[in-house]
């Protein structure tokens, strides 16, 4: 173990981390599927992912286990997020159930808390990633639309739209796109040259829409599956049109759009509209920072809901050590301060995630009715912004 190397990765290694994780990751792919390939905002050289990786080396470089930490901060209600995805967590074949895994997650755990990250996010097991601090939070409605019920519900009118493929190098569109993005009272901070990239994670296609050549808003499709996994539009009276722009778009009977609980205005179109709907967790989440975290989403939920009245006093036992916490709703306006005496109730922090952050009933039962109004606060991540 000690001519082991285990710490970040070096930058002169990046092409061969990547093989190391396609080894572990697609080992019986017959379609060429790999890293770089999937999620170009991560792999490419410029972008640094050894560096962004904890691994374990041999002394000549052989890796043996990797587990990806990459920051994608937030701005949440006008507050700045410090965040960092997990991803690629890998362990090669031949060395696992050696502590490997275990160790890499708690390298990175712990250099979280060194540069102040306030939340973590990773997609895969739940119990798994749970020993180590992480719970099935966030919110993701799934809304069904097939070609029968949208002419049932609609109408079977042409779009008038057209959807044309993104341009890597169109930043006009790039930057309209942005526009609309960062209206919405959640979202990453993405730049502007490594938009492309990001909208193009996993493969998917992003489109511009026009009308009469004019740009009017942009959404992110799965080739294979038709699905909607990001959109928006400078007008959302162009719903019912996008709609159907997406299905002359596209040979699939049926195609499924992913919204985010403050997305209002596309909830309110959707819910009397679309074939179906399901409410899924969005990711495993870990809070490092409880009174930061919290006073954000709260913010965020009051931009587009009148929140109730209402205060508690919480003692959360976190991953970087216990905090004692006032949070308060007046007149629209929360407030989330230390506390020093006893506080009325008492969570680990997977239960902290649970009560506050997911959908998971029971945990938040034991609230007064007017908190329990609050909640789940609205926290979303999308599929361009996850590893």
């Amino acid at each position: 173990m000690s001519e082991l190397y285990i710490g970040r990765g070096k930058d002169e290694d990046n092409a061969s981390l990547i093989r190391f994780l396609d080894e572990v990751f697609f080992w019986d792919s017959t379609c060429g599927t790999n890293f770089l390939g999937l999620l170009p905002k991560i792999y490419k050289d410029r972008y640094r992912p050894a560096y962004n990786n904890f691994v374990v080396q041999e002394p000549g470089g052989a890796y043996r286990a990797a587990v990806g930490n990459f920051d994608c901060d937030l701005i949440v209600g006008g507050a700045e997020i410090k965040a960092c995805c997990i991803g690629n967590v890998a362990v090669g074949k031949e060395y696992r159930s050696m502590g490997y895994m275990i160790r890499l997650m708690e390298e990175s755990i712990a250099d979280m808390k060194a540069r102040g990250v306030d939340l973590s996010y990773l997609g895969g097991q739940r119990q798994r990633y749970a020993y180590f601090g992480y719970e099935k939070a966030g919110t993701s409605y799934e809304f069904g639309f097939s070609r029968a019920s949208y002419r049932h519900a609609l109408g079977n009118i042409p779009s008038g739209l057209t959807m044309e493929k993104l341009d890597a190098g169109d930043t006009e569109s790039i930057s309209a796109i942005d526009a609309i993005y960062t209206k919405s009272p959640i979202h990453a901070q993405r730049k502007a040259d490594e938009y492309y990239d990001i909208l193009r994670s996993w493969e998917d296609v992003p489109y511009v829409i026009k009308e009469n050549g004019s740009f009017v808003g942009y959404a992110v499709q799965d080739p294979n599956s038709g699905n909607i996994c990001e959109f928006g539009l400078t007008d959302d009276a162009l719903l019912p049109r996008f709609v159907a722009a997406v299905f002359e778009n596209t040979e699939k009977d049926s195609i499924d759009f992913s919204i985010a609980p403050y997305e209002i205005e596309k909830l309110a179109f959707f819910s009397p509209n679309a074939s179906g709907m399901r409410i899924e967790h969005n990711e495993h989440i870990l809070i490092l920072n409880f009174r930061k975290v919290l006073a954000a989403y709260l913010t965020a939920k009051t931009t587009y809901e009148k929140l109730c009245d209402g205060e508690i006093t919480v003692l959360i036992h976190g991953k970087t050590g216990d905090e004692s916490l006032r949070v308060r709703v007046s007149d629209n306006v929360p407030e989330v301060t230390p506390f020093d005496g006893e506080a009325r109730y008492e969570f680990d922090a997977l239960e902290a995630v649970r009560v506050f952050f997911s959908n998971f009933p029971s945990d938040r039962s034991v609230l007064p009715p007017e908190v329990r109004q609050w909640l789940p606060l609205p926290m979303y991540f999308s599929s361009r912004d996850t590893m």
